[in-house]
């Protein structure tokens, strides 16, 4: 279906289009609209040919306060002027580093594999914003190369700039990339035992551990033993510091 909104689209923007075909295409990007206003994040549409942004679904705190239409009207540039100058080397490094990646893999599994990464985005009223980017490939033209892409854009869960990675759902791993050595390694998901995603969705819920304890018919202890546990593994040190990392690494 992407294949053929993205057909219809460029269409469009050529002129070469009927009433009927641009009714279709409009319809598709106001359902992204309306997606975009029901959550914090929001996504765009990008010609890695043209270094153009097609569609921009909102949210202008995700980008230095700049509405959409402003930033469609950027393009590349966007990221050149109001990325935190510390970070635009993280940029560099995924447009190259990052997307070579995809290189070895075939068209299907292109579009299988997301890179993502956090870097700052400058504000003018308050603080940089930390965001975050899930890049994946749409669109791969004649000679296998990757012509477009969409990127989902929401507020980074991580406390750090960088965190390059590609995953796929249908791999049992994924890849991590190395600022300092600019080499990619290969780690293996973690994957949550029943009782941690329990105790995950029901801490989403903004439930206390004698609250989850109730719900799962345990003691407070036993659910304190298996959130240490869980913190072990996965390497963090909190509860929020644990919800960040399972829906950052889509394990629930």
């Amino acid at each position: 279906m992407s294949d053929k909104i993205n057909l219809l689209y460029t269409r469009k923007r050529s002129g070469n289009v009927s009433f009927a075909e641009e009714k279709s295409v409009n319809k598709y990007f106001n359902v992204l609209k309306a997606l975009s206003k029901t959550s914090l994040g929001c996504a765009y549409i990008a010609d890695l040919k043209t270094r153009k942004l097609e569609f921009i679904s909102g949210n202008p705190l995700l980008f230095s306060g700049l509405g959409a239409a402003e930033v469609e009207k950027m393009g590349y540039s966007f990221f050149r002027k109001y990325t935190k100058k510390e970070d635009l080397e993280i940029l560099k490094k995924v447009s190259t580093n990052g997307l070579k990646f995809f290189e070895c893999l075939s068209p299907e599994e292109k579009k299988a594999h997301t890179i993502t990464y956090d870097f700052h985005v400058k504000s003018a009223n308050s603080v940089d914003v930390l965001v975050n980017h899930k890049i994946t490939p749409i669109e791969i033209c004649d000679q296998g190369e990757i012509s477009k892409i969409v990127c989902v854009v929401s507020y980074s869960l991580s406390r750090t700039a960088g965190n390059i990675r590609v995953i796929s759902n249908t791999s049992d791993s994924y890849w991590k990339y190395n600022l300092f050595t600019g080499k990619w390694t290969e780690e293996c998901k973690i994957t949550l035992k029943i009782r941690e995603i329990e105790i995950i969705r029901l801490y989403l819920q903004g439930l206390t551990i004698e609250e989850i304890a109730e719900q799962l018919f345990v003691s407070p202890s036993t659910i304190k033993f298996h959130r240490s546990k869980l913190f072990e593994r996965i390497g963090v040190k909190n509860i929020i510091e644990a919800i960040s990392y399972v829906i950052s690494n889509n394990l629930i």
